[in-house]
């Protein structure tokens, strides 16, 4: 249903960079699957990441998240997809979402990482999925 990305320049997510998503919601009745696409270059530094997820309603309204995505298991192996530098990760946050408006949803999503400059993420995203 969407599924969207944005690159960030060198592998660098400075904290004042907020990815900015606009969804059109019609169908209040069904449910939706909630992933957040993230690649992260070999040299990223830990196992995790944090996010901000802010939701702006049709009409008005808001709400905050933090979401914690694993990228590697325990032993330091990186999880996602991939071969050489980089890893595509999808992980899946929630399912039986929905919208209570009809109208224009704006997901803002921020790294939540306490670093200034996050080294070693190219690119990070959302995707809905119907149900």
């Amino acid at each position: 249903f969407f599924d969207n990305s944005i690159s960030l320049t060198d592998d660098i997510w400075p904290s004042d960079k907020e990815m900015v998503f606009k969804v059109e919601i019609e169908d209040t009745i069904s449910p939706y699957r909630f992933f957040i696409n993230i690649r992260n270059s070999s040299s990223y530094r830990y196992s995790n990441i944090y996010f901000f997820l802010i939701t702006e309603f049709p009409g008005g309204g808001m709400s905050r998240d933090t979401i914690e995505c694993t990228l590697a298991d325990k032993t330091g192996k990186w999880l996602g997809k991939g071969t050489g530098k980089y890893r595509d990760n999808r992980v899946y946050i929630r399912e039986n979402i929905r919208f209570p408006r009809q109208g224009t949803y704006t997901l803002r999503l921020n790294q939540a990482m306490r670093e200034n400059k996050l080294a070693g993420i190219s690119e990070a995203g959302i995707r809905l999925e119907k149900q």
